[in-house]
Formats: structure tokens, C-alpha cells, sequence
């Protein structure tokens, strides 16, 4: 016999364990399945980041208020609360195979004033999920730790998913069961979105070092490949990363050169012990313009082409929640009922972002060393501080196509690699999704 609720949530990450607290807060008869035992659990990578700050993206402004320790989204009107460790974070940077730097604010300045001019902050996000899923138990949800979902059917005026061999039925479900979304699969909604790439992406956890150039998210081109460091929420503790569209590739190898024999860069790390690492496999597909069928509602990473950001999953949760509330109090059990999410997020994220073709490049298989170090020379100032990844590709794409006739006439060896890889990408791509397996 199923056990019959308003609505079943399948994933307990931010996302999931907003939506949760938010149905529950509602007075909805509420189960959350999640699939790991100890929910609060960081299993993948994942900095910790809560970003941007104190910038609009995707119709919020995210503000960090540690006084009351609190994390605000003024514009859709909730707070939660965080009482935990953080470092605050002041912009992108971007570092060369010799060490030439650009970046995206000028964080010597920026840190004369942290409460006005931070836009992100690395923080625990084992304390944020665990602040959120007390709310989630107060709330009176009732929650299935370890549940493997294998099914979802649709019925006659409800859903029913099976957990560990356990069916849950209930009005609506949502689907907020991350990147790899089982429930996607299962569902079928997987088919008609475009695979770009496999990608696995490894991260060391490094204690009782000093970097005092990584004051935001640092990415580096290194000679044997990209990386990228972050400050943890703790002092002296960092995370240092690297990836691949090749499954092939040996990370643990790459960051290995990296951290202990890159010529550069080796100094940041020295003295510096790697306490563990994690790591994660995504299958890249494009975004779902509805993420809707038959009463399952697809939230956060699960509809999106990558990971959609801590505070974003948030956004999505409580808006989902709100949404399927008032759904249920109208009597409008169907697509209608949940319109208005639909209609959101089609504006605030498909129409700006869901089109944009994705291109899996690793640019070492085109460029050299010193071809890194010239184009990041070319930047001379800095460019406005952001944590806003959409921000910093256009920012980039755009100031480098103004610079082209200057690389055509200093480097035009140079640039007729550039126009290289245009002439490669659909090859680049084709080679890509061989190496990869979408598993839809």
C-alpha cells in the first residue's frame, strides 16, 4: 500500500531540501527521498560558493548578511539562516603558465570594504544543508534517508514513486534529484535534449596553506593544463581542482604536477597537506525549456545544463514549493496549477541562457604556453568584480574579439590558430560526445 502525500521531493540537496521546508512550512503533507544516509554529506565537488553577491542574476540579488547570520533573496522575499565559518570572495582571476594575472575587480582595493563590495562567499555547506534540514524536520516532513528511487508512474489524480522497493504516491512530485537526474531518465525527458559532453572534474582538499592570490575563484593555465583554487570557509584551507571532457584523462596525475612540480606554482602550495579529494562525472545536456510532465516538476541541476548554484537550487525550491502550495489550494492539479513556475522559468533562465550552445574546448589542444601568456597580457586593467559566470564569459568573449586586430598584427600566427579552433569546433565536438555516454 502506497503512503499518499501532497507531494514526494526526490533529492535532498539545496534545492530539494528547500522546497521541503517550504511545503512543509505550508502545511503540506510532505515525503523527501534521498538516496544518500547522511543527508548533509558533501560527496562531489563542490567549493562551497555562494554566489554572486550583491549583483542581479537570474531576477535575484543575493545578499550575505554575517551580523545576523543570514542569507537573504530580498527580491523573491525569504532569508535562512547560516551560522557557520566563511571567507569572502571578491572575483574571478585568471593567471597564466609564467604567472601574468588578470582579474575581475581589484581585490587589493575591494578589501578595504568587504560588507559592500564582496560578491561571493565560500562558506560550510555541510552547516548550510544541515540548518536547512532542521527546518525540514520542524516543518513535520517526513524524510526516507538511503532511498534509491527505481520508479515513477503516473496514476489517475497522482504520482507514484518507488524507493527501495516502497511506493510513495502523491499529487505532485518534485524532481530535484541533481545533474544526473534518474528521474530524467526515467521519465524519458532526456531525449530530445542535446548531449554536449561527459565531463569529470577531480578536487584536492589542501590544509595549512597561505595563497594570498586566490581571493576569489582562481582559474589558471598551467603548462600541463587548466586548474582552478579556491579559499574553503576556513582559513589556510583550499580547494584545487582540474577537469576533462576525456574520461580518459589521469586527474589525480595532473594535479599531482600541478601542486607539487609546476615551476610556478608549486610555491603557492608549499608546505600544504592534501587531506582528501572528491570528485564527479556530469553528462552535460541542454537545458529543459519545460521542465514538466505529468505532474513532476524538475528543479534546479535536474533541468539545467550543469550545476545551477547553491543559491539558485535555493531559488528554485522555494519557488517550486510556493508554486505546487498554491496549485493544491486552487484545486488546479495539473500544468495550470503550476504555470506560473513554468512561465518563471522560462524568463529568468531559458530565454537568457537556455539556448546558448555550450562548446566542450579544452584550449591546451590549441594553444601554447606562451600563447597563454601573451593573451593574458594583453588584459591591462582590471575588469569589473563578478562571481557571475555568464558575466565573465561575455565580459571575455567580448574585450578579446576587440583585440583581435592587435593580435592579428603582433602574433598573426596567433591568430590564425584562434581561427583554428572555429574551423575544428564541430570535429572538437563530434570527438567529444564519442568519448563521452550520454546514459539517457
Amino acid at each position: 500500500m502506497a503512503k499518499k502525500y501532497d507531494l514526494v521531493i526526490v533529492g535532498g540537496g539545496p534545492a530539494g531540501l528547500a522546497a521541503a521546508k517550504v511545503a512543509g512550512e505550508n502545511g503540506l503533507k510532505t515525503a523527501l527521498l534521498e538516496r544518500k544516509t547522511d543527508i548533509i554529506k558533501i560527496r562531489r565537488v563542490d567549493g562551497g560558493a555562494l554566489s554572486p553577491i550583491n549583483e542581479y542574476m537570474f531576477d535575484e540579488r543575493l545578499t550575505f548578511n554575517p551580523r545576523a547570520k543570514r542569507i537573504s533573496f530580498p527580491h523573491s522575499g525569504f532569508t535562512l539562516p547560516y551560522d557557520g565559518p566563511f571567507q569572502d570572495m571578491y572575483g574571478f582571476q585568471f593567471y597564466s603558465p609564467s604567472g601574468k594575472m588578470f582579474s575581475f575587480g581589484d581585490h587589493e582595493e575591494l578589501k578595504k570594504d568587504p560588507e559592500k563590495n564582496r560578491v561571493g562567499v565560500s562558506l560550510d555547506k555541510g552547516l548550510l544543508l544541515k540548518g536547512l534540514l532542521k527546518d525540514v524536520q520542524e516543518a513535520g516532513v517526513d524524510i526516507f534517508p538511503g532511498t534509491n528511487v527505481t520508479a515513477v508512474e503516473t496514476r489517475e489524480g497522482g504520482v507514484v514513486v518507488t524507493g527501495n522497493g516502497e511506493p510513495f504516491e502523491a499529487t505532485f512530485v518534485i524532481a530535484a534529484d541533481g545533474i544526473n537526474s534518474r528521474l530524467a531518465r526515467l521519465m524519458g525527458m532526456n531525449k530530445e535534449r542535446k548531449f554536449f559532453a561527459t565531463h569529470v572534474e577531480k578536487m584536492w582538499y589542501l590544509e595549512e596553506a597561505d595563497i594570498p592570490q586566490v581571493e576569489g575563484l582562481v582559474f589558471v593555465f598551467a603548462k600541463n593544463g587548466h586548474f582552478f583554487v579556491s579559499r574553503s570557509c576556513c582559513k589556510g584551507d583550499y580547494h584545487v581542482g582540474t577537469s576533462t571532457y576525456k574520461p580518459q584523462d589521469d586527474l589525480n596525475k595532473k594535479l599531482t604536477q600541478f601542486v607539487y612540480e609546476d615551476k610556478v606554482y608549486s610555491r603557492w602550495f608549499k608546505g600544504a597537506k592534501k587531506t582528501g579529494e572528491c570528485c564527479c562525472v556530469v553528462n552535460m545536456l541542454s537545458p529543459m525549456r519545460e521542465p514538466f510532465k505529468d505532474n513532476v516538476l524538475f528543479i534546479g541541476d535536474a533541468a539545467w545544463l550543469m550545476e545551477i548554484s547553491n543559491a539558485l537550487a535555493i531559488l528554485c525550491g522555494w519557488k517550486a514549493a510556493n508554486t505546487i502550495t498554491l496549485a493544491l489550494l486552487d484545486g488546479k492539479i495539473n500544468k495550470e496549477g503550476i504555470q506560473s513556475y513554468l512561465g518563471w522559468w522560462e524568463r529568468v533562465f531559458y530565454q537568457p541562457h537556455g539556448t546558448t550552445e555550450f562548446k566542450p574546448l579544452d584550449l591546451h589542444d590549441f594553444l601554447t604556453a606562451d600563447d597563454f601568456d601573451y593573451l593574458v597580457g594583453l588584459i591591462k586593467e582590471p575588469f569589473m568584480s563578478t562571481l557571475n559566470f555568464y558575466t565573465m564569459f561575455t565580459t571575455i568573449g567580448t574585450t578579446y574579439a576587440g583585440l583581435f586586430p592587435v593580435i592579428q598584427e603582433e602574433r598573426p600566427e596567433l591568430m590564425e590558430r584562434l581561427m583554428g579552433i572555429v574551423n575544428q569546433m564541430e570535429e572538437v565536438e563530434q570527438k567529444v560526445i564519442k568519448a563521452g555516454f550520454p546514459n539517457r
